[in-house]
């Protein structure tokens, strides 16, 4: 049974000691596939995409049991009857073994333009081949043609730079090109979707981000592909892959299957849901231990119905309570904070910042701090102003985080 709550605000917003609170979002660093499902993973949760079903959905990680694809991470590839490996000594040149035995390919020269790219990346007037040192990898065949991420330094003292390589099997040529905005980064992963050869590049130090380039072999055309462009939140990059033509992003806020010809399909954990009987609590911060403190039961959650999260502190995430309760508050400590309690953004940053009620549930007082939730004005009452809320606090624990499309 819920009963009628009459809240009375205790303070306005103000830090709590060096809480902190961070964002409800999971990132899903993994990236994998079979012939069925596309999924994304974390060391505790798995976000599987069911291509036919159109949906994407949360489950236990050791709740499925996937393979990492390692297509085009890798150092090995097969074209026809040969396999062709990374040199194990030799970072410029490829080990094509059948079974007659095995061949040492080396890369040929960089070209005029790839050396222009390298001196200008490096701010010198000119370069030559020989002051350059390469290395090949990860590899991934595209019909008769080995496409291969490049890394090329020129000793200790130049910022590594990322550029993409091919061998045409058939033809016995290489071939490569070098962009100059790819500093700092190492390729990881390679793929081919139609005329488009894409690649993911992985920071090498804190200096530099994470990149994903795409290149065009008919136009030559290597571009910085940045997926907040695209409309895929997220400030970093964090895995790439490709699954029958969807190009399958991961960002530290985001998961997204990007289809030839369409936007991007978005999904972010910005909501949870429980599985089993679960109950919102009071929750309070207290300010000289940096430590939280439940007081008691709020308001039950329904099974497998996605709330709304607002924010993490700790092992606690605020979610959207199932009904919204009626508040009183002094006038005047709404009046100065009013704009910011009701939005949802209180202008803490990641500080926690509190606004602490006073509850009555049949003659019992419970308290609890409310975080970046809106507190909606209902009207004046005299030198109160009564307010409406609608959050509540779980252990993040007892619910599961919902992917929901953008």
């Amino acid at each position: 049974m819920i009963f009628r709550l009459i809240l009375f605000m205790l303070c306005s917003a103000s830090a709590v000691g060096q809480l902190k609170s961070s964002s409800v979002l999971v990132a899903f660093p993994e990236i994998t596939y079979d012939e069925h499902r596309a999924y994304f993973l974390n060391d505790t949760w798995a976000a599987v995409y069911s291509g036919q079903l159109g949906a994407m959905f949360t489950v236990p990680r050791d709740s499925v049991d996937v393979r990492i694809v390692d297509e085009g991470r890798t150092c090995r590839t097969i074209v026809g009857n040969a396999a062709y490996t990374c040199h194990p000594t030799r970072g410029d040149a490829l080990v094509k073994q059948e079974a007659s035995g095995a061949e040492d390919k080396v890369i040929t020269p960089p070209s005029r333009a790839a050396l222009q790219v390298l001196a200008d990346a490096w701010h010198l007037i000119s370069i030559s081949a020989a002051e350059i040192q390469e290395e090949i990898g990860p590899l991934f065949a595209d019909g008769e043609r080995i496409w291969f991420g490049l890394i090329a330094s020129r000793g200790q003292d130049s910022t590594p730079l990322a550029g993409l390589g091919w061998y045409n099997t058939r033809l016995d040529q290489f071939g490569r090109v070098y962009g100059s905005g790819l500093e700092g980064v190492a390729p990881r992963w390679i793929g081919v979707r139609q005329d488009t050869v894409w690649m993911y590049c992985k920071s090498l130090d804190k200096e530099h981000s994470n990149a994903l380039i795409s290149y065009s072999p008919s136009s030559a055309t290597m571009m910085y592909v940045d997926p907040r462009g695209a409309g895929i939140p997220g400030d970093t990059l964090l895995n790439v892959s490709l699954a029958r033509n969807a190009l399958l992003i991961s960002t530290e806020q985001a998961v997204s299957v990007w289809q030839t010809g369409v936007s991007p399909w978005v999904w972010q954990t910005d909501a949870y849901a429980a599985r089993d009987s679960v109950w919102l609590q009071f929750l309070t911060f207290d300010r000289s231990r940096e430590a939280m403190r439940s007081h008691g039961d709020f308001f039950p959650l329904a099974i497998n119905q996605p709330a709304q999260a607002f924010t993490r502190v700790g092992d606690w995430i605020e979610v959207l309570a199932p009904r919204g309760i009626e508040a009183r508050m002094d006038y005047s400590a709404w009046d100065k904070r009013s704009k910011a309690l009701e939005g949802f953004d209180w202008g803490c940053g990641d500080s926690v910042c509190v606004a602490r009620v006073r509850v009555q549930v049949q003659g019992a007082t419970k308290e609890m701090d409310l975080l970046n939730t809106p507190i909606i004005f209902l009207e004046r009452d005299k030198q109160e102003a009564k307010v409406g809320i609608q959050a509540g606090w779980v252990r993040v624990d007892q619910v599961v985080p919902v992917l929901m499309k953008k």
